[in-house]
């Protein structure tokens, strides 16, 4: 597989009433109206902790009549500090170690990968899992870049409301982010839904089931060549998090089918991937 086809396959990569009685000899003060407050929404807290990270993708590339496949595995640790600020939250997150392991193509730049322990991710989400600010490393690097995006939406999105049984919502998301040289934009529609309370590892946890559409487009040029990128995908999410608003982690299984136009040639290569991950909460 040249340099190109790699670069391809990693593109893959929301009263009170009043009685009316008898008049009373005497009138009596009627009782003060007893206020009712709603439950509160779920909303994530200030602290920290650590979480194991590991996903596999397996991408499958047309060229020519070939089908050219490679797997990426990646396993990292992360430490998490969420604060307050402003009324939302500033998140740091540290790279404390990190493998990516592909079976195809030039292999995995290992210096990249080593420059990236130890570096920070800095983000800013709301108290209910919204982005506000994008991902930033502190350092620049193609495996820190990588660990950027898969921080961009660390934090799940929380009801709007006091979570109850079945309770869904949606929203919409739009990013760009770099991709092999490209400029990649993803817009998202989110179905979330409250699957209930449940035991997760041990841990009183709230199940929140989100399925998502997505689209994707992109235009760049590396090695000379002119790609337009064009497609989208599935993805299906199970998060946890605690009655005291801890992320306690989550799976996603996502798979795509996208179009990498090669202007110039006038060809068309079709990319499918395909990719499961998970996040989990140390002890």
């Amino acid at each position: 597989m040249n340099r190109l086809q790699c670069l391809l396959l990693t593109l893959a990569l929301a009263a009170a009433g009043c009685a009316r009685g008898a008049a009373p000899a005497a009138p009596t003060p009627a009782p003060s109206p007893v206020a009712v407050r709603a439950p509160a929404p779920l909303r994530y807290a200030a602290g920290a902790g650590q979480y194991r990270y590991e996903s596999r993708t397996h991408v499958e590339q047309e060229m020519m009549g070939q089908v050219n496949s490679a797997d990426v595995a990646i396993a990292a640790r992360f430490s998490a500090a969420l604060a307050d600020t402003a009324g939302n939250l500033g998140i740091a997150v540290t790279v404390d170690s990190l493998a990516i392991t592909a079976s195809a193509g030039p292999g995995v730049d290992a210096a990249s990968v080593a420059a990236a322990r130890g570096k920070v991710v800095r983000l800013v989400s709301s108290p209910a899992g919204q982005s506000i600010s994008a991902p930033k490393p502190d350092t620049a690097g193609d495996a820190l870049v990588a660990v950027a995006q898969v921080l961009r939406d660390f934090l799940p999105a929380l009801p709007p409301t006091a979570p109850t049984d079945g309770l869904t919502w949606s929203d919409t998301v739009t990013t760009t982010q770099p991709s092999g040289g490209m400029s990649v934009n993803v817009h998202a529609v989110r179905q979330h839904r409250v699957a209930g309370w449940e035991d997760h590892s041990g841990t009183r946890a709230l199940h929140i089931a989100t399925t998502s559409t997505y689209t994707v487009s992109g235009s760049g040029e590396t090695q000379g060549q002119t790609i337009e990128l064009a497609g989208g995908g599935q993805r299906t999410e199970d998060a946890f998090v605690s009655p005291q608003g801890v992320y306690l982690g989550r799976t996603v299984s996502d798979s795509s089918l996208m179009n990498a136009s090669l202007v110039s040639a006038g060809m068309v290569l079709p990319i499918r991937s395909r990719s499961h991950s998970t996040f989990t909460r140390l002890p």
